[in-house]
């Protein structure tokens, strides 16, 4: 705690003497992940960016709270920016956008790990439809990242400026970078000429000021620096039918269907989607028992409906009618045990193969889920 107290002098003396910062930041702070963004020590000599920094410090244990909520993503992410040559560091963008929770959802529509807008998420290759969502896909949507990345990258040749670009778009950033007729982050970050927008402004020393605050993260109860942490990938991926359960996925791998959905906020319903085989996450270390217990099903679904409970009909009575298992009404709806309330909406499998054009007639009445 006592290096954290002196970071923190150091931040109030830089407060009131900015000219002082940068030749004293150097011996308190780890800088290297501004170095990474193509950043050097002088980003802390200003005022502004310093009150950034300093508001970070002062949030830091529930940043870090919010990494312990969802940190099981970060080792997959990070070795998948190391892969494409893509600063670590850029985690810190991630870290700022969503705090890595795949849930995350904005007022502008922007969901996942790195905040896609449905247009974003469109050109860069997603699905996003009434199935599934791949902004949510903690390895689609980071492949679709890097992608984005690599192409702000070519169109402006820093990576700082490609943070302020995955904000504000290429455009408005070349733009501010011809009329401050310097690429120069402190003269791009000039808060009267207001060359890039407040929002984007903001976010870049947001994203900086993260960098700068986990690399010294040891200084707050000796945890261990974020970019340190999880050192193996913790995710397994498994390629499974489409129309499978997910709670048929969870039992094999060990997992409660809570559990396993909470690793795969992409799917929007309790079953893959039809007619294609999905990639579904289990942490590493029940890789080994899903290889041992799990057997693809024999029975998947070309369909599902939707179903109200009827007066007097009970969990036998709809399984008998739609030619479906007890245990396979109860895991496509997660029912523990077999009360069913009136007018309760169920999820119906409707297999590939039904015995009768009677049964047909009878799904017929139901809504699809299209």
């Amino acid at each position: 705690m006592k290096k954290l107290n002196l970071i923190s002098l150091f931040l109030a003396f830089c407060l009131g003497n900015p000219l002082s910062a940068h030749s004293l930041v150097n011996n308190v702070l780890n800088l290297k992940p501004l170095n990474a963004f193509g950043v050097d020590g002088e980003f802390l000599a200003s005022v502004d960016n310093t009150q950034t920094y300093q508001n970070i410090q002062q949030t830091l244990k529930g940043l870090i709270k919010h990494y312990d909520a969802n940190g099981v993503f970060i080792p997959t992410i990070k070795s998948m920016l190391i892969q494409a040559n893509i600063p670590v560091e850029f985690l810190f963008l991630a870290m700022a956008e969503s705090h890595f929770a795949t849930d995350a959802k904005s007022d502008k529509k922007a969901v996942g790990i790195w905040q896609f807008i449905p247009e974003t998420a469109k050109m860069l290759g997603l699905k996003v439809n009434r199935y599934i969502d791949e902004r949510r896909d903690p390895i689609k949507s980071t492949q679709a990242a890097i992608s984005y990345f690599q192409m702000l990258y070519k169109q402006t040749g820093q990576w700082y400026l490609v943070a302020m670009a995955y904000n504000c778009g290429p455009g408005r950033v070349l733009q501010a970078i011809k009329e401050a007729r310097s690429d120069d982050l402190n003269i791009l970050l000039d808060e009267d000429k207001k060359f890039l927008p407040k929002e984007t402004r903001n976010y870049i020393r947001s994203i900086l000021s993260l960098a700068v605050a986990f690399s010294n993260i040891d200084a707050l109860e000796h945890k261990e620096y974020l970019l340190n942490r999880g050192s193996r990938v913790a995710l397994a991926s498994l390629e499974i039918q489409g129309g499978t359960l997910l709670a048929k996925v969870a039992k094999g791998a060990r997992l409660s269907l809570i559990e396993l959905k909470s690793y795969n906020h992409q799917f929007k319903y309790n079953f893959l989607p039809i007619g294609q085989k999905s990639m579904v996450y289990i942490p590493y270390e029940n890789l080994a028992y899903f290889r041992q217990h799990y057997t693809p099903s024999k029975d998947i679904a070309s369909n599902f409906i939707s179903h109200k409970v009827k007066p007097r009909e009970s969990l036998y009575s709809i399984a008998k009618k739609f030619h479906i298992s007890i245990e396979m009404l109860k895991m496509a709806n997660n029912l523990k045990g077999s009360f069913l309330s009136r007018n309760q909406h169920l999820i119906i499998p409707i297999l590939k193969k039904q015995p009768s054009e009677k049964s047909g007639r009878k799904v017929a009445q139901n809504e699809f889920i299209q």
